[in-house]
C-alpha cells in the first residue's frame, strides 16, 4: 500500500496493483504494457517492457528504459514535458499522468495557432537541452490539456546529443532536430490548417541526408520487431 510521504513513493513491481486504476494498453511483441496508477490523487502511467517477447524482454527492453528514464532526468523541469517519478526495475518506469486529449483526435482545423506557438516553444526547449524528440510525426505523442497546452510523451524514440563525440552524433541531431520541426509544422497545417506555400515546401519535402538517417531508423525499429516476434 502506500507509504506516508510524497506520492508513490516505495512503488515496486510487487505493490503496483495497489494503485492500479485501469490498464491502458497491454502489452506484447515490441509493445510496453502502460497502466495508469493513482496515488493520493496523483496519477501516473508505467511503462513496462516485460510482457513484451522474450528477446526484446530480456536484451533490449532494460536498455530502452535506462534510455528513457535519463532523458526524462535531463528534461526535468522542462515545459510540456511529463516529469519522471521513477525507475521501477529493469523493465518498467513511471512518469507524471497528464490528462488530455491526443492531438490525433482533434478534427482539422480545431486548435488555433496559439496552440501551434506553444507546441513550437516547448519543441525549442527540448532542443535547447540536446533532446530531439524523433515521433513527433505521430501525433499520438502531442496531448493537448484542457486548456490548450502542449504536451510531449513517449521518448521512447528519443535522441541525446551526449554521448560519443564527433561529426555523425552531431549531423544525426541535427537531422533529428529539423525532423521535430518539420513534425510541428506538418500538424499546424494538419489540424490547425495554418500554412503557407512555404511551410508546405519546409513539412513535405525530404532531402536525400533525411531519407538515410529515417532509413536506418526505421531499419533498427524493424530489427526490433523481428527480435520481439512482431
Amino acid at each position: 500500500m502506500a507509504e506516508h510521504g510524497r506520492p508513490f513513493l516505495g512503488l515496486s513491481r510487487h505493490n503496483m496493483k495497489d494503485y492500479l486504476v485501469r490498464r491502458l494498453r497491454p502489452g506484447g511483441g515490441t509493445r510496453p504494457e502502460l497502466l495508469l496508477l493513482e496515488d493520493r490523487g496523483v496519477q501516473a502511467v508505467v511503462k513496462d517492457y516485460l510482457p513484451t517477447g522474450i528477446l526484446l524482454r530480456a536484451l533490449v527492453g532494460p536498455w530502452l528504459i535506462s534510455r528513457e528514464e535519463h532523458i526524462y532526468r535531463t528534461l526535468d523541469g522542462a515545459p510540456g514535458v511529463p516529469g519522471l517519478i521513477g525507475r521501477i526495475d529493469r523493465w518498467a518506469l513511471a512518469v507524471e499522468h497528464i490528462e488530455g486529449r491526443s492531438c490525433a483526435d482533434f478534427p482539422d482545423g480545431s486548435l488555433p495557432p496559439k496552440f501551434f506557438e506553444r507546441l513550437r516553444e516547448v519543441v525549442g526547449g527540448i532542443h535547447a537541452r540536446g533532446i530531439v524528440h524523433c515521433d513527433i510525426k505521430n501525433r499520438a505523442n502531442i496531448v493537448v490539456t484542457e486548456d490548450l497546452q502542449p504536451y510531449l510523451v513517449d521518448f521512447a524514440s528519443a535522441f541525446s546529443r551526449e554521448g560519443a563525440p564527433g561529426p555523425l552524433r552531431r549531423f544525426a541531431f541535427e537531422r533529428f532536430r529539423v525532423d521535430d520541426l518539420r513534425a510541428v509544422v506538418k500538424a499546424r497545417i494538419l489540424v490547425g490548417r495554418i500554412g503557407d506555400e512555404a511551410d508546405a515546401d519546409f513539412a513535405f519535402r525530404h532531402g536525400a541526408a533525411e531519407r538515410a538517417v529515417r532509413a536506418v531508423r526505421d531499419a533498427a525499429r524493424w530489427i526490433f520487431k523481428r527480435l520481439a516476434g512482431g
